[in-house]
């Protein structure tokens, strides 16, 4: 079966436990989002269908809506066809397989244009748009948008946040990478920038949409690399050959974003778990709306560790900067409040100064980490008492902690919202290498086994 998000479904619904609510459901109301929260656990939850949605036109909408694919790492493991079985080695995986390139396959037609509204006949009301946490502007969806760089061939593909405007417009959250260079580009001469909001596919394919890859790459490429297999694209039925799309993509909203043209969107549930600001964001005029039969819209759990952990990808290439500029890092890892703002780098360290080497790297791979924490190889990075124990313990915050400062910053950063420049903090937490170590307090692990308390008589109070 060709890649898709139903043959993902089909594949590895039953295994991971997911859930189908049967019940029709308000998403717009906070109703989906309200039943996700009963359902997270610290270790996330299973993925959830909701079988019956209502759109914003209080009908029965034809889609469904499946949420959380991300919520647990087996679910994201479950993404690409890879046979690693731990989360660390899945992380190191990531990244080669998205090197090994698989270009877009150019189609005659395809499933996403089996249902068409188009002219008249646009009404982005009968989507199922979603309020995901209190305080939020609008009814969002969190789409991949698939833009071509104009004048040339190669598409990018990013994800964005989505606020709905009016029947046919849409606001659009942009981050200063690709997708910004492209609008910038079209707009600088007066031209619209043609592009499709994917609102639901494999669930490779939106991870290669969260990858930091260089900009010269193609990311049909890199999705046909996640997903084993050429991503079959056609052509768009608004603008042509001018822009493919995604054969098998569940539904997808074809329109302009427009040169010159900005309103209000936001807030929004960001990742951080904080309310993303309300800006001045992108407009798009929707020009035509396709799906298939029986469409599955796949939207994020806003705020909660299913948004968090679709940001694997960055995961993934953030180790992969530490490793290529220091072989000696052992792991990377970030904080489950606050995301890619702070990671945490292990390292077998073998000189001093590789610490600083390694955060650099991290730090210069994108615009989101602020903060990186440096431990030995002795210290689980998802622990968070472990890293703070190393911090406590291996830090002299005179020779050890470095602040760097006019760094670019996250638009989302809610310490620093906006274009401003940010400041960075590195902190070396290893032990120095011409220092002993003193002995960790614990009991032997001879005494353990020696002692086991299967053999105890115990009584509860």
């Amino acid at each position: 079966m060709t890649a898709s998000l139903r043959s993902w479904v089909e594949a590895h619904g039953a295994g991971l436990g997911m859930l189908t609510i049967t019940d029709l459901v308000d998403p717009a109301a906070f109703e989906a989002t309200a039943i996700l929260a009963q359902m997270e656990t610290p270790d996330g939850a299973p993925p959830v269908m909701f079988a019956a949605v209502k759109n914003l036109l209080g009908e029965q909408s034809v889609f469904r809506m499946l949420f959380n694919v991300y919520s647990r790492r087996n679910s994201v493991m479950r993404t690409i066809g890879t046979t690693a079985e731990h989360w660390r080695e899945w992380l190191v995986r990531l990244p080669e397989l998205s090197a090994d390139l698989r270009p877009h396959r150019t189609i005659s037609d395809g499933p996403v244009h089996t249902q068409v509204y188009r002219g008249d006949d646009v009404d982005l009301r009968i989507l199922p748009w979603t309020r995901h946490v209190e305080g939020e502007g609008g009814d969002y969806f969190t789409p991949i948008v698939v833009a071509r760089e104009p004048g040339g061939t190669r598409y990018n593909l990013s994800w964005n946040r989505a606020m709905f405007f009016d029947r046919q417009h849409i606001g659009v959250h942009i981050s200063p990478r690709q997708l910004w260079a492209f609008q910038r580009s079209a707009e600088a001469g007066g031209e619209d920038l043609p592009v499709a909001l994917v609102l639901g596919h494999h669930p490779a394919f939106n991870l290669a949409a969260a990858s930091l890859t260089a900009m010269a790459v193609d990311e049909y490429a890199v999705a046909g690399a996640l997903m084993g297999e050429p991503v079959e694209v056609i052509p768009s039925l608004s603008y042509g050959s001018d822009l493919l799309v995604p054969a098998h993509a569940e539904a997808i909203v074809e329109g302009r974003l427009l040169a010159g043209k900005r309103a209000v969107e936001g807030p929004f549930g960001e990742y951080m778990r904080y309310l993303g600001p309300q800006k001045l964001s992108h407009v798009l005029e929707v020009d035509a709306i396709t799906h298939r039969d029986d469409p599955v819209v796949t939207e994020i759990f806003a705020g909660h560790l299913d948004h968090l952990n679709a940001h694997v990808s960055i995961h993934a290439s953030l180790l992969a900067a530490a490793q290529n500029a220091v072989p000696q890092v052992i792991d990377l890892g970030w904080f489950t409040g606050g995301g890619p703002t702070t990671a945490v780098i292990s390292m077998k360290k073998s000189a001093e100064g590789q610490p600083v080497r390694a955060a650099l790297a991290v730090i210069a791979a994108g615009n989101l980490v602020k903060q990186v924490i440096v431990v030995d190889d002795d210290i689980d990075v998802f622990d968070a008492q472990q890293v703070l124990w190393a911090v406590s313990t291996r830090v002299k915050a005179g020779d050890d902690v470095s602040i760097l400062k006019g760094l670019q910053g996250s638009l989302l950063d809610p310490s620093n919202p906006g274009f401003g420049t940010t400041e960075g903090l590195i902190i070396d937490a290893t032990w120095r290498l011409d220092s002993p170590r003193p002995p960790i307090a614990r009991v032997p692990d001879d005494a353990v086994r020696r002692f086991p308390i299967g053999q105890y008589t115990i009584e509860r109070a």
